[in-house]
């Protein structure tokens, strides 16, 4: 091989090769993350200050106005507004992001937000709330695990450093157990427990027309009505459940479940439901 083959083969051939670089990995922060750092700053924000405004309250006793109250909670939640925008723009954390090891950025993951995102963020929460909480939810489906605050900021909420695997096992278990109790809670704040004992109750009365019907019957059959539970539960055709369907709806006790009460054609039945309250039901012919 000639110098000239040699010299135009080294023209040819590319000045350089490049080679792409590896794109970082973004780990999205999970709902149970989100949830304990809110929870910590909730914590950090709303409990000192409840616990002023109680003071207040009692300080001022009964020259206590409605519009006082009214003052002091939407001070309480502006401090938490200012606090969530100062602290999850231009590159800052609140202290439960920053326990957690999240932050707050932008969509693009380019850099924070600006304070005027992290304002409409905050503002986010309480829409979110006002929603039912169903903005919270969103970050269950979104593929990014955005929230309804996410998308009112323009943010998404990333892991901002690594941790060890207990440290991570720690978190989602602990923010598994705080939803649990959150939700648990609104469950109760929206008559959970009533809505409960209620369906108890129906259940019982339920049961006990049932048993009315079997009355009937028995006086088709026989031409009278009877005290005797056990007459009726044979002619139910399966005493066995009947039994079962008892002990679930009725209340037990050393009384019997069930009082049947006959005078002539009159009759009555009584129990108490197996609520809460042992709620005592009844029903009767009598017009």
């Amino acid at each position: 091989m000639n110098e000239e083959t040699r010299i135009n083969i080294m023209q040819d051939a590319p000045a350089s090769v490049e080679f792409e670089q590896p794109q970082p990995v973004v780990e999205y922060a999970s709902i149970t993350e989100r949830f304990v750092a809110l929870a910590i700053d909730y914590g950090v924000i709303f409990l000192p200050l409840k616990a002023i405004t109680w003071f207040i309250c009692k300080l001022m006793g009964q020259s206590l106005e409605m519009w006082h109250a009214v003052v002091m909670a939407v001070a309480v939640n502006l401090i938490f507004v200012l606090y969530e925008t100062i602290f999850s723009s231009g590159g800052r954390v609140t202290l439960g992001k920053n326990l957690v090891g999240i932050a707050v950025v932008k969509k693009d993951l380019s850099g924070p937000i600006s304070w005027q995102r992290a304002f409409m963020r905050a503002i986010g929460y309480y829409v979110s709330a006002f929603l039912f909480f169903g903005g919270f939810v969103l970050a269950l489906v979104d593929d990014r695990k955005r929230s309804l605050h996410d998308i009112f900021g323009g943010s998404v909420v990333v892991q901002m450093r690594e941790r060890a695997g207990w440290e991570t096992w720690a978190v989602h278990g602990l923010g598994a157990l705080l939803l649990v109790l959150f939700v648990s809670s609104l469950y109760q704040s929206f008559g959970g427990r009533d809505w409960q004992n209620k369906y108890k109750v129906r259940q019982a009365q339920e049961f006990l027309h049932n048993i009315a019907i079997l009355e009937e019957g028995h006086r088709i059959r026989y031409g009278y009505y009877t005290n005797n539970l056990v007459r009726l539960a044979l002619l139910s055709g399966d005493p066995v459940q009947f039994q079962r369907d008892m002990n679930k709806v009725l209340s037990s006790g050393k009384e019997n479940l069930v009082w049947i009460g006959v005078e002539g054609e009159i009759y009555k039945i009584s129990a108490k439901a197996r609520d809460k309250n042992k709620t005592p039901v009844y029903f009767t012919n009598k017009m």
